[in-house]
């Protein structure tokens, strides 16, 4: 069962105010179910994405469009590495000495 969390629960858990969240909606770090603010529900998947584009945004002092392109090469990054993890699997079967 996936959880659903509305924008006050967000901003509480978070402490980003309303018009932050939405300028973060904005530039599509999170995607929420519903069409306006006020009907927004929030993956916990979304949670955990939030809550790192904060500590980004607070560790780097960066917009959040900057913290959007951070957020999409760490996403590229750890696609990549998986495909390589796989692929190098499937080297293995073909040849069991190579690393």
């Amino acid at each position: 069962m996936e959880l659903h969390i509305t924008i006050q629960e967000v901003c509480d858990s978070t402490g980003l105010s309303h018009e932050t969240l939405i300028e973060i909606v904005e530039h599509g770090i999170v995607e929420p179910q519903g069409q306006q603010p006020e009907q927004w529900l929030f993956s916990g998947h979304c949670l955990s994405t939030l809550q790192r584009a904060r500590r980004l945004q607070q560790d780097l002092h960066l917009n959040w469009q900057g913290i959007a392109l951070i957020l999409e090469l760490i996403e590229q990054r750890d696609q990549l590495k998986a495909e390589n993890s796989a692929l190098r699997n499937r080297l293995q079967r073909f040849d069991p000495q190579q690393e």
